[in-house]
């Protein structure tokens, strides 16, 4: 568990029309060269709908003491073509609780050199949500933007007085960049060792950070190319350009051994555990009042973490303003008899409570720091502690070694979230910084289960009854996106995931939800689906395809080319089991045969078999892998267009009077 945010991704939650002073200064803008003005495509990445002509960055903390920092961008664009024009909406995300935007400024320039400035309204709009921290945006469209137009703007983020955030230059972007420049000026007032840092991720060869002598970083760069949108793609940070600025008091420099680097912080974090548990007789009264003395080590741990899931975590509810806070009279936790007493904490507070139980009940425990592979993927040599963003429960009982999250609410002992799985991280240890790799998750850690029991009408239409079963990953990630729902919202939306597996234009409502709050359990829903015009073909015969299940990957695997490697968030696995009734005075004439495709990393197999008027279909397919190279989409694509084209083979269904007859 993240110890400060974990992020959930919602829908657009807020749409204003606000009063908002687009720019507060004189705007000293470029001049436009009639080489860029009729330039008809980008000629070192032709076909492109749009390019960056020209990013400036300027970042300044120097008054972060009296007026905060600011960062300030200006962004000079090309559009190619009618998909470019939509680089004239934009989008400035910002942080409302430690940011403002002061002002905002923009033009287009039309293709007959002709300028209108941006003079309409500015919306503030509510795009995602931290778990304690809002996220908002300003959007606003720039005026008349078409095919061939320049369209330009400027902004600037402000920060509170007496908070210098950490700052990132963002050298990749969505778009071929041919030009972009950036100055840091770092805030030099610290006292106590504050002093600031940087860390480089794939710079362009002719990008050179520079340190100019009155203690400012500047840097230019050209040519960048742009950042592939595709789907299943690994997290962007993972190859993207960037420079990031940050602010590190006591401790060892990047510079320094590995080693010693991540000792450091391994004995630092050992450390602070070690001071908020060290309150042994609150800890040892509340195990005796979870495990008995005959429990075996792992039924001990299951008790424990049972016991501190009931804990009230502060960070799964929405934000609350410090006025909430007060009115609520929540107090901070200062080790785990408070969390014990109060009956609420962080999510790092909650994994510590656990770790110290286990440490109580005689077991080796401490947290592992890790990357959550949703942001980052761990380089160690990198001697960068901001790569370990997250924080999991690591415990020796017995035999065998346990990964655990309880501050993860909705994942069961035993199952850690997917992002935390299969990646690198640094143990909390006195003695050294430990390296270490979290377990992969097999693919039945996420499986969708979906049995149906379906009855073919003479219309050729197809209804009846149809169950699902999502587990593990699957089912902890359905009840944390959707928690703050209640049943109706949660039937709602299922109805629409499970209507999305199925042909256009078939019904599916939800009749039973059930298991939601056991987490120890599949999340369960039944429900009747009515699928029109499933079947093809005349009075004499009906033709059905074998699985009327959807895939995705059709979607995923869509485009020929590939530009990034392929990334599965988590190996998993799809079970189906359908039976077909036949209609009246029909019997199956012919199956397909059973067909199956196995290559290990991914696996699939179908088969169809007859029992009176029922035909019954069985599939399974399997993930067992999560990044693929680049390389390997030829042969993933392929092996999905298999596995599409035998989903879609077809049984033939024949009119018993007509079958008589020949």
């Amino acid at each position: 568990m993240n110890r400060i945010a974990r992020i959930t991704v919602l829908a657009v939650i807020a749409l204003l029309t606000i009063a908002f002073p687009r720019t507060a200064r004189a705007i000293d803008w470029q001049p436009i060269s009639p080489d860029d003005l009729a330039l008809k495509d980008n000629p070192k990445q032709p076909g492109a709908d749009a390019m960056i002509l020209y990013r400036d960055v300027v970042v300044n903390a120097s008054k972060a003491n009296t007026d905060g920092d600011s960062f300030e961008e200006y962004v000079r664009i090309k559009v190619f073509t009618q998909a470019g024009v939509s680089e004239g909406h934009v989008n400035i995300e910002f942080v409302r609780e430690n940011e403002t935007v002061p002002y905002i400024a923009g033009r287009t320039i039309r293709p007959d050199g002709t300028i209108v400035k941006f003079d309409g309204q500015v919306l503030e709009t509510t795009i995602e949500k931290f778990s304690g921290i809002k996220v908002l945006a300003k959007t606003f469209t720039l005026p008349d933007v078409q095919p061939g137009s320049i369209i330009e703007y400027v902004y600037q983020m402000q920060t509170k007085p007496g908070f210098v955030a950490s700052r990132s230059w963002r050298v990749t972007k969505s778009m071929y960049t041919r030009e972009a420049h950036f100055t840091y000026v770092p805030y030099t007032g610290y006292g106590s060792g504050l002093r600031p840092m940087y860390s480089t991720y794939l710079l362009p060869a002719d990008a050179a950070l520079k340190e100019q002598i009155n203690g400012s970083y500047t840097m230019a760069a050209h040519d960048i190319p742009g950042l592939v949108e595709e789907p299943l793609m690994p997290p962007e940070n993972a190859f993207e350009a960037r420079v990031e600025f940050y602010y590190q008091g006591d401790g060892p420099a990047e510079t320094d051994p590995s080693d010693r680097y991540w000792g450091y912080y391994a004995k630092k974090w050992e450390g602070d555990l070690d001071h908020f548990i060290d309150k042994k007789n609150a800890l040892n009264s509340e195990l005796a009042k979870l495990v008995g003395p005959a429990d075996s080590p792992e039924v001990k741990l299951r008790k424990i973490y049972a016991g501190v899931m009931q804990i009230r975590n502060l960070n799964m509810e929405d934000y609350k303003t410090a006025k909430e806070h007060k009115d609520e009279n929540l107090k901070e936790n200062n080790n785990v008899e408070d969390v014990l007493n109060r009956g609420y904490g962080y999510g790092y507070q909650i994994n510590y409570l656990f770790i110290g139980l286990a440490r109580a009940a005689g077991f080796d425990a401490t947290e592992i720091h890790v990357a959550p592979r949703n942001q980052e993927l761990f380089l160690p040599q990198r001697n960068e502690v901001f790569q370990l963003r997250a924080d999991i429960v690591w415990v020796h009982a017995g035999t065998q070694d346990y990964y655990l999250d309880p501050a993860s609410r909705y994942f069961p002992f035993g199952l850690i979230p997917w992002y935390e799985t299969e990646t690198g991280g640094v143990k909390a240890d006195k003695h050294a910084g430990t390296i270490v790799n979290t377990p992969e998750s097999p693919s039945t850690d996420a499986t969708i289960i979906r049995h149906a029991d379906l009855e073919v009408s003479p219309d050729s239409s197809i209804s009846g009854t149809l169950q699902v079963d999502y587990t593990g990953q699957r089912a902890a990630l359905l009840r944390e996106e959707k928690r703050k729902d209640d049943d109706t919202g949660r039937q709602k939306e299922l109805e629409d995931e499970i209507r999305s597996w199925l042909p256009v234009g078939s019904e599916f409502s939800v009749t039973k939800l059930s298991n939601w709050d056991d987490i120890d359990q599949p999340v369960h829903v039944e429900g009747t689906l009515k699928i029109p015009s499933f079947a093809t073909g005349a009075a004499q015969r009906l033709l059905i395809p074998l699985e009327i299940f959807q895939m995705p990957q059709s979607k995923e695997f869509a485009s020929e080319k590939r530009a990034n490697a392929v990334y599965f968030h988590f190996p998993y696995e799809e079970t189906d089991d359908i039976k077909l009734r036949l209609p009246a005075g029909f019997k199956v004439e012919s199956l397909p045969p059973a067909r199956k495709a196995d290559l290990k990393a991914v696996a699939w197999e179908i088969a169809a078999e007859a029992q009176g008027n029922t035909v019954e279909v069985k599939r399974h397919l399997a993930v067992n892998g999560v990044l693929f190279g680049k390389d390997d989409y030829t042969t993933l694509r392929k092996f999905f267009g298999i596995v599409k084209t035998n989903d879609n083979a077809q049984m033939v269904l024949q009119n018993a009077t007509s079958a008589k007859n020949n």
